[in-house]
């Protein structure tokens, strides 16, 4: 280019070079538009106000000489924006760049998401001690939001099952959250204490939350998966218009909001709604 001839005391901006070598490709495309919209090249008109523009048809106006002018002018207006745009980046380039470099990287805050601990590497209490979540599309662990199960830990507790999910036996888990059990305190009129302090209602229901076994949510994907929970009721896995669901009570749905998370002895999937007994259904 032009510029090369240059002493190194005359050197041009990176910023100009470049507007340069815009203005000229906007100034060949111009020249280009401007021979293909002569009469002849680019456009034919033919009658009936139809026209033949590079062998497609079309039933719009043919380009007159004004729209020829016109078009030629922006391009050409676009070419001197342009030069002026990057002439102005230039004289500021030098700064800008300095700054930028100097400028101390922002902390990326994702290690605040990453979970603990590895799929299969804590038992269901650990899970509950710090609940993740396994991306379904790369398998990586994440961690849950704080308060979005807290309930569930407290209810095992306040019921001596939180030592059962300790057994070593797989066991699967639908673990509902704390929207979950906020929904059924409202439903049935209780605080979150006067459920913890109701043992025998409380056993019921989170017993039917478990199921001995290791259910993956892959298996309701070609039929529905019958199971039968530890307190005996009976629970439907299929595959629901939004994903994998449970059914229970006849016509009651738990969708699985985030499943197959894989712990030590068994699995969990985290559902929207807490299961209830066929006694106790609402």
């Amino acid at each position: 280019m032009f510029w090369r001839g240059f002493a190194p005391e005359h050197h041009i901006p990176v910023g100009f070079r470049v507007g340069f070598l815009v203005a000229w490709m906007c100034h060949v495309s111009a020249l280009m538009l401007r021979r293909n919209l002569r009469p002849g090249r680019g456009s034919h008109s033919l009658p009936g106000g139809v026209c033949k523009i590079h062998t497609q048809w079309t039933h719009k106006p043919c380009f007159n000489a004004g729209v020829k002018r016109t078009i030629f002018s922006r391009h050409r207006s676009a070419a001197v924006f342009a030069v002026a745009a990057l002439a102005l980046t230039a004289c500021g380039g030098s700064d800008s760049s300095d700054s930028a470099a100097d400028a101390p990287a922002e902390e990326s805050d994702s290690s605040d998401w990453t979970c603990p601990w590895a799929a299969g590497e804590v038992d269901i209490a650990g899970f509950l001690a710090e609940p993740c979540y396994a991306d379904p599309y790369s398998g990586d662990m994440y961690r849950l939001d704080p308060g979005y199960i807290t309930v569930l830990p407290a209810a095992l507790a306040a019921t001596g099952l939180d030592a059962d999910l300790a057994d070593s036996n797989p066991i699967t888990l639908f673990a509902p959250t704390d929207a979950a059990m906020t929904t059924l305190l409202e439903a049935v009129d209780m605080t979150a204490d006067e459920l913890l302090a109701e043992t025998e209602i409380l056993t019921a229901i989170l017993t039917q939350h478990v199921v001995e076994g290791d259910v993956s949510a892959m298996s309701a994907l070609s039929s529905d998966v019958e199971l039968t929970a530890v307190n005996g009721e009976s629970v439907t896995m299929f595959l629901g218009e939004t994903g994998t669901a449970l059914r229970f009570c006849d016509d009651q749905v738990a969708d699985l909001v985030h499943l197959d998370i894989d712990v030590s002895n068994g699995t969990v999937h985290i559902i929207d709604t807490v299961l209830l007994p066929a006694d106790g259904c609402l």
